[in-house]
């Protein structure tokens, strides 16, 4: 009897090891499990952080190359003419980025677009052209005319209200309330803050305008897009203009092109055949992270030095080939 009992305490003992064991076990997985868990989030973290500096790098190296190739360009074939069959503005095709990713990088010219800041301008006759350069436009976009005038508003230096514009009595009244700038543009988003804007029409009107610091707005005749040219003056139609870009144009002076097109006489001031203004758009893709780099860049006239005068991580890339990772612009 009392030996029966004696096997009966030691299975008992064996069967508390045993369930110690096990728990020990499962704390022990328990640990190991999150510890596990905590380590693949921070390789995880690492990674994309990783990721994401390259990316960020590749794309400093494609503004570093696009000032490299608009510095050339000035080396070798002067600072007189620019035009599209030039290299700075050839079509680069997307290009690998060592198996890990890839990277697409673009130049356009700032001086073949309208200039909304020309609209600061305080020689009033310098004012009044461009207001009503900019209302040709919209009209032809389809835009209200009177975006004109707001954004006239926005950037003169005074509070009086122009047309169809407004000032800061309009604005204060808006949810939540700021002023109108009173000075030039800096940022293309500042246009969706106008007074009648919509984001659809601002959309419309983005790829046709620019921003430059200044409030001049020569032409480049061998840049400029087809609307661009056609609404510098109400004697140029949209057809003549449309067949001006459809041709190849390295016009070497402004007195060649209006000998060959005498429509554009009467606004020959406000052309030229130089370009001083670019902006670089790139995007770099490594691994899951990706990158997207506007940047403004001015050319020295004289000398071809490149200095940045912007950079914007928030815009989109837009991608001319459609690649379908690319975003549209905002």
């Amino acid at each position: 009897m009392s030996e029966s009992i004696a096997v009966d305490r030691l299975n008992n003992q064996k069967g508390v090891a045993l369930i110690s064991v096990l728990l020990v076990v499962a704390v022990l997985v328990a640990i190991t499990t999150r510890l596990l868990s905590g380590h693949n989030l921070v390789v995880h973290h690492h990674s994309a952080s990783f990721e994401q500096n390259q990316a960020l790098q590749y794309a400093y190296g494609a503004e570093t190359f696009a000032r490299q190739v608009l510095f050339e360009d000035h080396s070798t074939s002067g600072p007189g003419v620019d035009h599209l069959g030039e290299s700075w503005a050839r079509q680069v095709l997307p290009f690998e980025l060592d198996d890990i990713g890839y990277m697409e990088a673009q130049i356009t010219d700032l001086n073949g677009c309208f200039n909304l800041n020309s609209l600061a301008a305080t020689d009033d006759i310098v004012q009044k052209r461009s207001l009503k350069r900019l209302k040709r436009m919209l009209r032809e976009l389809q835009i209200n005319e009177a975006f004109a005038d707001n954004v006239r508003d926005w950037v003169d230096a005074d509070d009086r209200v122009n047309g169809f514009g407004a000032e800061d009595t309009t604005y204060l009244g808006k949810f939540p309330p700021h002023r109108a700038a009173n000075t030039t543009i800096s940022h293309r988003s500042e246009l969706f803050l106008l007074d009648i804007a919509e984001p659809e029409q601002v959309r419309r009107l983005l790829p046709y305008v620019c921003l430059l610091p200044f409030t001049d707005n020569n032409i480049n005749v061998n840049t400029a897009n087809a609307l661009t040219l056609a609404t510098l003056d109400d004697g140029i139609g949209l057809g003549s203009a449309e067949a001006i870009t459809m041709t190849d144009r390295a016009f070497q002076s402004v007195e060649e092109f209006v000998a060959a097109h005498p429509e554009f006489a009467a606004v020959a001031e406000d052309l030229t055949v130089r370009s001083e203004h670019f902006a670089m758009h790139a995007q770099a893709v490594v691994g899951g992270a990706s990158v997207t780099l506007y940047s403004h860049l001015s050319r020295n006239l004289s000398d071809g030095r490149i200095t940045v005068l912007q950079r914007d991580f928030a815009k989109l890339f837009r991608s001319p080939l459609g690649i379908e990772s690319s975003q549209d612009n905002q």
